[in-house]
């Protein structure tokens, strides 16, 4: 057990290092009750490899991130890979080791395993997304994604569940950024030219039942405004767009089912229209990236 275990505080003989949160419990489905009142709760966070016992609960995480899409891609594939390369990468776990991971931070060398079948879906499937109007960008994008050059990429997956706190963050990438650079020493393939991120985004939407038929209420549509600002689900992520060399916005394939299962979500006037982005981030930003997110999420230390 212990040998699984990731010791990430300086000292060799410093136990599990753990980070203390508040945490909302509040149900989103009861906004209108006990007078808006959240439960605040402290959580203390353990950081751990990625282990055999995590798949399906990695699996999940990624088909949350992809959605509706999920179905496109072979996600095993990617669990497998970031057990297997767990020297790499941290998951967050509230109980115990053999509890479900709330959170995960890996990269992931598509370059290595650019012949596993939900690597080639993936780059396909990003490649096909990328804006034909912009010919300069769609033309570097695709290059980085054919994966035919020895400048490899690292997709950074991040991912959590949606009440986990930013500040777990701060830690995660500051250990991702130490283990690549131990890795790189170790000459492991973590040198990377690129790094990629795929961010959840979203933008605010209107409905129009008005200007439907009255008399089926449920055909209710909703529309949304080209204009409208772009928010981020992850705030880290925006952080993250600063630094990118090439990034862009791009709808899911199925955004019919993604639009029938946040409407589940919506409020009766309002919803969301949930998208993705791509980012990709030059090695020479990726240090300035990591110190600035340390940095802008770090948890205030208690009292």
């Amino acid at each position: 057990m212990s040998a699984n275990l990731k010791r990430k505080a300086p000292e060799e003989d410093e136990p599990v290092k753990k980070v203390a949160a508040k945490v909302n419990t509040e149900n989103s489905d009861e906004e209108d009750s006990d007078d808006g009142l959240q439960d605040i709760v402290d959580v203390d966070f353990d950081f751990y490899n990625p282990d055999d016992i995590d798949y399906h609960a990695l699996k999940k995480l990624l088909t949350q991130l992809f959605a509706s899409d999920a179905e496109m891609l072979e996600l095993g594939d990617f669990a497998d890979i970031l057990i297997e390369e767990n020297q790499v990468g941290t998951t967050v776990k509230v109980d115990d080791q053999k509890s479900d991971p709330y959170a995960i931070l890996s990269v992931i060398n598509l370059n290595q395993y650019k012949d596993k079948t939900g690597v080639k879906q993936l780059c396909t499937y990003l490649s096909n997304k990328c804006p034909k109007k912009n010919e300069t960008m769609n033309k570097a994008v695709k290059k980085i994604l054919s994966l035919s050059t020895d400048k490899h990429v690292g997709w950074v997956v991040s991912e959590r569940f949606i009440n986990m706190p930013v500040e777990i963050m701060a830690p995660m990438y500051t250990m991702l950024q130490e283990e690549i650079k131990k890795a790189v020493i170790a000459d492991e393939p973590y040198a990377f030219e690129w790094y990629m991120f795929i961010s959840k985004t979203y933008k605010e939407v209107t409905s129009t039942a008005d200007e439907e038929n009255e008399d089926q209420p449920e055909q209710k549509k909703l529309k949304t405004d080209i204009n409208s600002e772009t928010f981020y689900f992850q705030s880290e992520d925006e952080i993250i767009s600063k630094y990118a060399e090439y990034q862009f916005d791009f709808k899911f394939t199925n955004s019919e089912k993604e639009q029938a299962a946040d409407s589940r979500r919506a409020f009766s006037d309002f919803g969301i229209a949930p998208s993705r982005k791509l980012l990709l981030v030059h090695k020479s930003k990726f240090d300035d990236l990591v110190n600035e997110i340390t940095k802008t999420c770090a948890s205030t230390p208690a009292a």
